[in-house]
């Protein structure tokens, strides 16, 4: 197994991509804070205008995070494209059969590239927030880590990525075709978005309604000079429901939308409420959005902010949500290394 990971580090090393891809991993925080300090040029004419700001150390903390943290949207299309075609090779190159004619089980083979692999996308994530650090020290926004908290955050993006880059192992060593294979890596990436917005536009469940639409229908009963109709709990849980609410609960396709800053960045100064968020608000809850969406009515805006906090759910503690996704990746890297590897297991390497 040693000898296998020696191998297999040596060919990264050796591979030209790899070192294009840290290239490109140290390049996009440094780029993407010269974004952001354009930015602020242009708001206020000349980049000391930070000064002028009084920027909060919340602030100055969410500035950071918006420039770390975009290594979840950064990272996934490069480890898309390198996991498979350097894996693919071994098909092509005979390097599987050679290893297995060597006496190396199909499981050493497997985790040996697996482990590796993993590394890699260790190694461009650190690469990637070690050139956000030296970035943002060398403008005026300074760098702020919230005392290491936000290594800690940025831990739960990377542990993701991880469970991503063992499931692009699997499709590497099921799928001799390595365009095959790429083009399904890359599938899934792009189909993140897509995931993110219903699962974290399902996300709410069944007692969290009950709780809102008491509150709304108490509104209706107080005011009826509004004439508004009174909701109906099962107008919520339709189809999207059905499918979306599974999505939130099983995967990370929510991660981005709840871990990650979502709005323009030059709303990320000057505003009082762009703070360093210490809990996560469940995205259908937050301001009564989804009754304002669901019934077209902005009488839903009346209902008190305070109230609508109180309903058990609606607000997350950070650390809370960090350890769902946590073992949400854990249990869907085991599922994704644990079923390629069956697979592959009764593969014809012939």
């Amino acid at each position: 197994m040693v000898e296998l990971l020696k191998f297999e580090y040596y060919r990264i090393l050796k591979s030209v991509f790899i070192w294009i891809l840290v290239a490109i991993a140290a390049v996009i925080p440094v780029l993407t804070v010269m974004s952001l300090m354009s930015i602020i040029s242009m708001i206020g004419g000349h980049a000391d205008v930070i000064a002028d700001m009084h920027l909060t150390s919340s602030n100055i903390k969410l500035a950071n995070w918006y420039v770390i943290s975009a290594l979840y949207e950064r990272l996934p299309i490069a480890i898309a494209l390198f996991v498979p075609l350097f894996l693919g090779r071994d098909y092509k190159d005979g390097f599987i059969r050679n290893k297995l004619t060597a006496g190396h089980t199909r499981l050493q083979v497997y985790s040996a590239a697996a482990i590796t692999q993993v590394t890699v996308t260790l190694a461009l994530s650190f690469v990637y927030i070690l050139f956000a650090i030296i970035a943002l020290a060398f403008t005026p926004i300074e760098v702020n880590l919230n005392g290491g908290e936000m290594l800690v955050r940025a831990f739960t993006l990377i542990l993701s990525l991880c469970a991503t880059t063992l499931l692009f192992c699997a499709l590497s060593f099921v799928i001799k075709s390595r365009a095959g294979a790429v083009v399904l890596a890359i599938v899934f990436v792009l189909s993140n978005g897509i995931f993110s917005l219903l699962s974290s536009g399902y996300n709410y469940n069944r007692r969290m309604v009950h709780e809102y639409v008491e509150l709304y229908n108490e509104v209706v009963d107080d005011n009826p000079e509004y004439n508004y109709e009174k909701l109906d709990e099962d107008a919520y849980f339709n189809v999207g429901w059905y499918i979306g609410h599974p999505i939130f609960i099983l995967t990370n396709s929510s991660l981005p939308k709840e871990l990650m800053p979502q709005t323009g960045i030059n709303a990320l100064f000057g505003n009082d409420f762009m703070e360093y968020p210490k809990k996560v608000y469940r995205n259908g809850f937050s301001n009564s959005i989804i009754a304002a969406l669901t019934t077209h009515s902005y009488m839903a805006y009346m209902i008190d902010s305070d109230d609508i906090n109180d309903i058990d759910g609606v607000t997350v503690k950070v650390e809370q949500v960090e350890l769902e996704y946590n073992m949400k990746s854990i249990c869907w890297g085991i599922i994704y290394f644990a079923g390629g590897y069956a697979l592959f297991r009764k593969k014809n390497i012939s």
